[in-house]
C-alpha cells in the first residue's frame, strides 16, 4: 500500500475443543473488544453505504480514529475476516482473519492472521508490539479459557469486571420479591433472577423471551409471562422493535405500543417499509436501569454476534463469480442479497441438490440435500454485493406483537398499552372467535335482570379461562357476547371446541338457574389493529366475517370458515375429536361473496 509500512502477524495453536464449541465465543468480537479494554465505538448516524460498509470512530484518549469498516465475512464455525480502512490516526488499513480447522473429533487448530498498514516505521513498530502481539495473546488466551471452562476449571470465559456492571441489590431484591408474589413458573423466575445478577451487560438488552425459553428448556408462554410480570415488578422495560424486512435489524424501538408508527425507514438498506404486527414487530425486553446500570454500547461494529441468526455472510466482488461450500442443516434458510434486496429460500429435502446455482433475478425456492452444499453465486455486476444466509427458525422464536397483543396475561397487565389514536398497523393473519348466548333475551325475562346478569358474569369467567388456556386474549365484550383473538386458527378452534365440550361444567355451577347454550363462530385472516376508545382493538373484513359466522351458529355447535382449516393443526382437530362436520355455503349479511362454512356438532 502506498506510503505505508506493512506488519503481518500469524499465530497457530491447538485447542482441545471442536470448532462448534469455540465459535460462539471467538466470533463475539464485540464482547472480546470490551473485555480487553478497547473503547466503545460510534457509528455514523446516517447509516451504512450501499455496500453495507460503515463509518466508525473511536476515542483512544491521545488521539481519535476514524475508519470505514467493511462488512465482516464469515462462515459459522469456520472463519471470519474483517477489513478497516482508516481516514485518520496511525493506521491506513487493518485486515484480520480468524480460522478454526477441526483436528479429529474433539480438537481444533486456531489460526489468527493480521496485517497492519501503518503510516511510517515508528507506528509500525509500536502497533506490532503494543497492539498486534497483545491481540494475538488475548485471542489465544480466550480460546484457552473456553477450554478451561469446558473442563470446569473456570466459570467465566470473559473477565466479569469488564463485561458486567454490578446490580443494585436493594432494587433487585424488591423486584424479585414482587415477582415471587405472582403465580409463575418457578424455573423461569429463577433463571431470570440469575440473568439479572450475573449476565453480561449485552445480554440484558433486546431479550427475546422465546429464545430464552428454548435455551432454558422451558415453555415459551410461561417464560413470556414471567418477563411481563418482571416489567410490572420494575426489573425490565418493554421494547417494541420494528425490524427491517431486508436486513432484519431493528430500526424503530419504542417502550410503548403508543409510540409505534405505521411506517419506518432503514438507513442501511435505504428503504421505507410498513410495520406489520405479525411480520416485523416483536416485543423484546431491556433491563430496568434502576436494577442494573448496564449500558448497551458497540465495541465492534461488524461483529457476527450482532446477527446470531446468520450462518454465513459473504462479500461478492464485481467482475467475478464465486462458489462456496457450506454445511447446511435440515432446516430452512433465507439467502439474501442485501444490496439488491433480493432473497432466495432454501428448503431441505432428501431429494434436494448438493449444488445450487443462485440467480437473484429469480427469487423463489431451491431444494437442497442436508449436508455439504455448494452455492454458486453470479458476479454482482458493477457494485459489491453482500450475501447473507439466515436461519428462518430465528423468526419463529420472536414474540411477535400480534401474539403478545392476544396473550391474556399481557392484556390483563398492560390494559393501557394501545396504539396512538389514528395509527393503524396491519396484521397479516389473526384468528377471531365470537361467542354469544342463545336466547339471552328470554333468559333476562324469565329470571330477572339481576340473576341473569350473574349468569352472564359466570359465563364470562368460564369463557375467559378457556381463552387464556389456549393462548388467546379477550378483545372486548358486547352485551353478553365475547370477541377473542388468537395467534392461530388452531388455537381459536381448540378453544371453541373446549367451550362446547365443557359447558356442562358451567351449567352445573349455575344450578338451580337455567343452563346456557353457546353460539360460537371462528374465522381468520388479515386485519388492522387500532385504538378504539383507549383499548387495543381490530378492524376489517375478517372481523366482520367472524361476527357474521357466529350468527349462523344454532347453539351447542361451532361454525367456522374454510380459512381456519388452512392451519394444518386446525384441520387435524377435526379428525382427533368426536365432532360431526357439515359443510354448507352461505351469503353472509353485508358481504358480497358466498362463504364455504363448516358446522361442527357433537356426535
Amino acid at each position: 500500500m502506498e506510503d505505508s509500512v506493512a506488519v503481518r502477524l500469524r499465530d497457530e495453536s491447538k485447542v482441545g475443543l471442536p470448532p462448534s464449541r469455540l465459535w460462539p465465543v471467538l466470533s463475539n468480537t464485540n464482547r472480546f473488544n470490551k473485555s480487553i479494554g478497547w473503547p466503545a465505538v460510534q457509528l455514523d448516524p446516517h447509516g451504512s453505504a450501499s455496500d453495507f460498509s460503515m463509518r466508525v470512530s473511536a476515542d483512544l484518549g491521545l488521539f481519535s480514529l476514524e475508519w470505514q469498516e467493511l462488512p465482516f465475512e464469515w462462515i459459522e464455525g469456520r472463519y471470519f475476516t474483517l477489513t478497516r480502512i482508516f481516514s485518520s490516526g496511525p493506521l491506513q488499513r487493518f485486515e484480520a482473519r480468524v480460522e478454526l480447522e477441526p483436528e479429529g473429533a474433539d480438537s481444533s487448530k486456531l489460526v489468527i492472521e493480521g496485517a497492519f498498514h501503518a503510516r511510517g516505521e515508528l507506528w509500525a513498530w509500536l502497533l506490532e508490539r503494543l497492539v498486534g502481539r497483545k491481540t494475538l495473546r488475548d485471542l489465544r488466551g480466550l480460546a484457552r479459557r473456553v477450554e478451561q471452562a469446558a473442563k470446569g476449571e473456570l466459570t467465566d470465559v470473559f473477565p466479569m469486571r469488564r463485561v458486567a456492571t454490578p446490580t443494585n441489590p436493594d432494587a433487585l431484591a424488591r423486584g424479585l420479591s414482587r415477582l415471587a408474589e405472582a403465580p409463575l413458573h418457578g424455573g423461569a423466575r429463577e433463571r431470570l433472577a440469575l440473568l439479572l445478577a450475573d449476565g453480561f451487560d449485552d445480554e440484558l438488552f433486546g431479550l427475546r423471551p422465546f429464545e430464552s425459553a428454548d435455551r432454558w428448556g422451558l415453555p415459551r408462554l410461561e417464560v413470556l409471562k414471567v418477563f411481563l410480570h418482571a416489567v410490572k415488578a420494575g426489573l425490565f422495560d418493554l421494547s417494541w422493535e420494528v425490524l427491517c424486512p431486508n436486513c432484519s435489524a431493528p430500526k424503530q424501538a419504542v417502550s410503548s405500543l403508543g409510540g409505534l408508527k405505521s411506517g419506518s425507514h432503514c438507513g442501511s438498506c435505504k428503504i421505507d417499509y410498513s410495520a406489520n404486527l405479525d411480520e416485523n414487530v416483536e416485543l423484546r425486553f431491556n433491563v430496568n436501569p434502576s436494577v442494573r446500570a448496564a449500558k448497551l454500547a458497540v465495541f465492534c461494529a461488524g461483529s457476527p454476534a450482532h446477527t446470531p441468526f446468520a450462518a454465513a455472510q459473504l462479500r461478492l466482488e464485481p467482475g467475478r463469480e464465486r462458489s462456496v461450500e457450506l454445511a447446511l442443516a435440515s432446516e430452512s434458510y433465507a439467502l439474501r442479497a442485501l444490496s439488491s434486496k433480493c432473497a432466495v429460500r432454501l428448503r431441505p429435502s432428501a431429494d434436494g441438490a448438493t449444488r445450487l446455482k443462485i440467480d437473484w433475478r429469480r427469487p423463489g425456492e431451491l431444494l437442497f440435500k442436508p449436508g455439504a452444499v455448494q452455492l454458486d453465486f453470479p458476479e454482482p455486476g458493477g457494485a459489491p454485493e453482500l450475501a447473507r444466509l439466515e436461519r428462518e427458525a430465528w423468526k419463529d422464536r420472536a414474540a411477535k406483537a400480534s401474539l403478545v397483543a392476544t396473550f391474556h396475561e399481557f392484556r390483563d397487565l398492560f390494559s393501557t398499552e394501545v396504539l396512538s389514536p389514528g395509527v393503524e398497523i396491519s396484521v397479516r393473519n389473526l384468528a377471531v372467535l365470537f361467542s354469544d348466548l342463545k336466547d339471552s333475551t328470554a333468559l333476562y325475562e324469565k329470571i330477572g335482570d339481576a340473576t341473569a346478569y350473574a349468569v352472564v358474569r359466570d359465563h364470562f369467567d368460564f369463557l375467559f379461562d378457556i381463552i387464556a388456556r389456549h393462548g388467546g386474549g379477550v378483545v372486548k365484550t358486547i352485551g353478553d357476547a365475547v370477541m377473542a383473538a388468537f395467534p392461530t386458527g388452531a388455537q381459536a378452534l381448540a378453544a371453541a371446541l373446549d367451550m362446547q365440550e365443557e359447558v356442562g361444567r358451567l351449567n352445573d355451577k349455575l344450578k338451580p338457574r337455567p343452563p346456557v347454550r353457546l353460539k360460537l363462530g371462528v374465522h381468520q385472516g388479515p386485519c388492522i389493529a387500532i385504538n378504539a376508545g383507549g383499548a387495543l382493538d381490530y378492524f376489517g373484513t375478517t372481523i366482520n366475517v367472524a361476527a357474521r359466522v357466529q350468527n349462523e351458529s344454532h347453539g351447542g355447535d361451532v361454525v367456522l370458515t374454510e380459512a381456519v382449516l388452512g392451519d394444518s393443526k386446525a384441520s387435524g382437530l377435526l379428525t382427533s375429536r368426536p365432532w360431526r362436520t357439515d359443510e354448507f355455503q352461505l351469503q353472509l349479511k353485508g358481504l358480497s361473496r358466498p362463504f364455504r362454512l363448516l358446522r361442527l356438532s357433537p356426535r
